[in-house]
């Protein structure tokens, strides 16, 4: 709450920024993305030079290392996330997370446990939790392959 607040001026200048531009403005956590059709994309190296100068204005610094200009052909990422047609997990994050919890049914647990957490279930649990939450389809996919993990079964 105090982040949202410490940066309201920010994203109230970016928004109005973004509306004059015929885009939509979104803020996760530090990361701002302006999205928009054709007509923005014509414009978005002039819109991001004026989102450094309002952040420099507010009192911010946009790292312009990790600036991208994202086309709809290309994978849209921020946050961690694969944005393009709706929130994703990236494909080898999903694919990963899969085979662990193939690999947990017909191996055990046990066998998947190589960073050696302390309760791996739960740490699976809220992998699956984190993917339910972005993609309810996909993650109800894997919670049926988790639900097949025999947890107390002997090596």
């Amino acid at each position: 709450m105090l982040a949202n607040l410490a940066v309201f001026h920010l994203d109230r200048r970016l928004e109005g920024l973004a509306n004059t531009s015929g885009a939509t403005f979104s803020r996760y956590a530090d990361d701002l993305l302006l999205s928009g059709g054709v007509a923005f994309a014509r414009n978005a190296h002039r819109t991001a030079h004026a989102v450094n100068v309002i952040a420099l204005q507010e009192g911010f610094e946009v790292n312009t290392r990790k600036t991208r200009i994202m086309r709809r052909a290309n994978s849209q990422r921020a946050a961690g996330l694969v944005l393009n047609q709706h929130p994703n997990l990236p494909r080898t994050q999903f694919d990963r997370l899969k085979a662990t919890l193939f690999n947990c049914v017909r191996h055990g647990p046990d066998s998947q446990n190589r960073q050696g957490h302390l309760d791996f279930r739960a740490h699976l649990q809220g992998r699956l939790a984190h993917l339910l939450a972005i993609n309810p389809n996909r993650g109800r996919k894997l919670k049926a392959i988790f639900d097949r993990i025999r947890w107390d079964a002997p090596l």
